[in-house]
């Protein structure tokens, strides 16, 4: 006790001189301990500032405690002091007509303490001792949502916390002896309780009002408070959001990082991570880091999320796995502030929500077979009577047959050019117990474009169609006040082998050949369907799941 009276008298004394500067240099490497030594302690406080702040960041906060007493007593009393440094974060306008409280509301963001002898520099003049902290705190995002949100700082000195616990600690106390319980407030109530109804009960001390024990302000001393003079406008640095794709058995997350169009310089990002619970998860984008990105740049990231065996097979469940993104950035901006950004959040995905493999059946056997003597005329073959809904992308379809399984791989390259040929190969594997003959013939897609509305008489539809200029299927369509005929959509391809055969093909033997296209367009191309046809017993089976290919523009040779 007498050891910690001689500490609580060394820190009121020490309080009645100090005083608590909180800055954030625009540059860390200032140099205080300089400008000090040569005379110009009054510069501190006109060091350039940083003009706002980003959430997520590592801000670089300089603390100086400026004081009369000598260098002997503060290093004496500094092992027994802790410093408080948190970041509390404001609306900057008041929300909601005339309230004024609401601006002055602040929310924590972060708080660390550290003991106050670890400062970086202590400096003595003739008149005053200084002592400097150097100190990174970060700076989360809060969990109200602000308006104009704006960040400042407090950094306190006060007593150790394991002196006043050690002082303030209570006796062991025992509960007294043959104290009765509490009382049930409802046993009145009672009156007319069923046989077999349990007892209402609600203890007295659970509404018996207990007062708090009134603080001994007498044992209490102040810290020594220091705030930052203002408070630095706050926006995030890097949007970070997280979509998800389903696949056959998989998931695809794309991780899209966004540099706010605020930021003056260049974003570099070191690390980016997603990890999901009961999942592997393979990164599909292969970028080498660090990637650097200026304002408003947006980054997508591609992971592949595949579900465990046992998490995959648990259908029933309900519970979502966690994903845990993690990225570390730093921005250089042309000011001249280096800032270090951490993003730690979470996120929740439904592994169960994945597509089945697409699996195809042949169509019906036609009545009248005449094998392969017809010719391959989409009048001459039989409609398939299942069609194919899944869209998954796959560059294996598989077709199953009564007499075994037939494997088709379609593989192209991802891009080409307009006006321009490509390829997609089409690799096929006879599994079955008989030689087959296939043909393969696409089918273009298309597209209704009948938006106009069904006409009142035919006098008014026929001088809108002239006027118009439609065909002469709309005409008519509109004589006899019936909907349009659908119109076919321009293919995005062209089909310069429309008659692909394969086999004979014997049992076990494999095949491949190639399907030569001529882009007619730039984008992403929808080849159409795929139509395979068993010459031997017409059975087709569409197929709509090929390879994605992208058209860029013409090579300038074309144009020319």
């Amino acid at each position: 006790m007498a050891a910690l009276e001689i500490i609580r008298a060394r820190f009121e004394s020490l309080s009645k001189s100090a005083f608590v500067d909180v800055n954030l240099p625009r540059s860390s490497d200032v140099d205080v301990a300089t400008l000090i030594r040569d005379g110009k302690a009054t510069e501190i406080g006109r060091i350039p500032a940083r003009r706002n702040l980003f959430f997520d960041e590592q801000a670089n906060i300089l603390i100086v405690l400026k004081t009369t007493i000598k260098e002997s007593e503060v290093r004496d009393i500094l092992p027994h002091l802790d410093l408080i440094l948190a970041a509390h974060a404001t609306d900057a306008v008041p929300q909601g007509s005339g309230n004024t409280a609401s601006a002055s509301g602040k929310h924590d963001l972060n708080s660390r303490m550290l003991a106050a002898d670890r400062f970086d520099e202590l400096v003595v003049t003739e008149e005053h001792t200084y002592v400097i902290w150097k100190q990174q705190l970060h700076l989360s995002r809060p969990r109200a949502r602000l308006q104009r949100p704006a960040i400042y700082f407090t950094a306190n000195l006060r007593i150790a916390e394991q002196l006043q616990s050690g002082s303030q600690r209570p006796k062991e106390q025992l509960l007294k002896p043959f104290e009765p319980l509490p009382a049930n407030v409802l046993e009145s109530l009672a009156f007319s309780r069923a046989p077999g109804v349990a007892d209402i009960y609600i203890s007295e001390s659970r509404i018996t009002k207990v007062a708090p024990k009134p603080p001994n302000l007498t044992d209490t001393v102040k810290p020594i408070r220091g705030a930052t003079r203002r408070a630095f406008p706050a926006v995030p640095a890097v949007f970070t959001r997280i979509r998800y794709s389903t696949l056959p058995d998989a998931i695809i997350a794309s991780l899209h990082l966004e540099t706010s169009h605020i930021i003056a310089g260049t974003t570099t990002i070191h690390k980016a991570d997603l990890n999901v619970s009961n999942a592997d998860v393979k990164d599909l984008t292969n970028v080498a880091l660090p990637l650097e990105a200026r304002g408003a740049d947006e980054t997508v990231l591609l992971y592949k999320v595949t579900p465990h065996t046992q998490a995959h097979a648990e259908r029933n469940s309900l519970a979502e796995s966690p994903v845990s993104i993690s990225v570390r950035a730093e921005a250089l901006l042309d000011q001249g502030s280096r800032i270090s950004l951490e993003i730690d959040w979470q996120a929740q995905v439904d592994l169960t929500h994945t597509w089945q493999k697409p699996h195809y059946r042949w169509s019906r056997v036609a009545a009248h077979s005449s094998y392969h003597k017809k010719s391959l005329s989409a009048h001459s073959i039989t409609r398939p009577s299942m069609d194919t809904t899944s869209a998954a992308s796959a560059d294996r379809t598989e077709h199953t047959s009564n007499g075994g399984s037939i494997v088709f791989n379609f593989h192209a390259a991802p891009t080409t050019h307009e006006s321009s040929e490509f390829k997609i190969s089409v690799h096929c594997n006879n599994r079955s117990t008989r030689a087959k003959k296939f043909g393969l013939m696409m089918l273009h897609p298309r597209s209704s474009t009948n938006t106009k509305p069904r006409p009142t008489t035919g006098h008014t539809t026929i001088a809108a169609a002239t006027i118009d200029g439609s065909t002469t299927s709309d005409l008519l369509a509109s004589l006899f006040n019936a909907p349009a005929l659908e119109k076919a959509k321009p293919p995005d391809v062209l089909d310069l082998n429309p008659d692909a055969r394969i086999g004979p093909l014997p049992p076990g033997a494999c095949f491949e050949t190639h399907m030569p296209f001529k882009a007619l367009r730039s984008g992403v191309l929808d080849l159409g369907v795929l139509r395979i046809i068993d010459l031997d017993t017409r059975q087709t089976v569409e197929v709509r799941e090929l390879p994605d290919v992208i058209a860029l523009g013409r090579i300038e040779s074309e144009r020319g």
